[in-house]
């Protein structure tokens, strides 16, 4: 499924969006993933043909379900390729596409991320929930109250 609903009122997702995303090709190794995955702090893979066309999706959690099914420990050493693992039917939206609605989208259907393509289907950008934090993060002052505290 693609969002294509333009709207103007909360802005674009083209003005939220990681434009020209990290991709690797179906033939890449599992292995390679995970190290780009984890060498970039990246929770998505997005997986493109040589002409930047959209082909599927692997997502950290995908990587992890797949090494606890086959007993397996994903490792720089796994050299099944990629396509073996990832989701070839992955909703997308456009650029021009109303960021709140690409919002709701995501948090109606539980998606992490969009990959955002063109008219043309080519592969332009990704959106992801770390987007919109730094959007509602993005004018508000520093914090006075002594911030977050974490436990260990």
């Amino acid at each position: 499924m693609q969002i294509t609903e333009p709207c103007r009122a909360a802005g674009e997702v083209a003005d939220l969006m990681t434009p020209d995303p990290v991709t690797v090709q179906p033939t890449t190794s599992v292995g390679e993933v995970w190290r780009t995955m984890a060498d970039r702090r990246f929770r998505h893979m997005l997986v493109s043909d040589k002409a930047n066309g959209l082909l599927g999706l692997v997502s950290q959690r995908d990587l992890l379900a797949a090494a606890r099914s086959a007993d397996l420990q994903i490792n720089s050493d796994d050299d099944r390729p990629i396509s073996e693992l990832m989701h070839e039917s992955v909703d997308t939206v456009r650029p021009e596409c109303c960021a709140a609605e690409a919002a709701r989208y995501m948090l109606r259907n539980k998606h992490s991320c969009l990959p955002v393509v063109d008219d043309g289907g080519a592969l332009v950008g990704i959106l992801t929930e770390a987007d919109f934090l730094r959007l509602a993060t993005r004018d508000v002052p520093p914090c006075t109250c002594g911030g977050v505290s974490i436990r260990a």
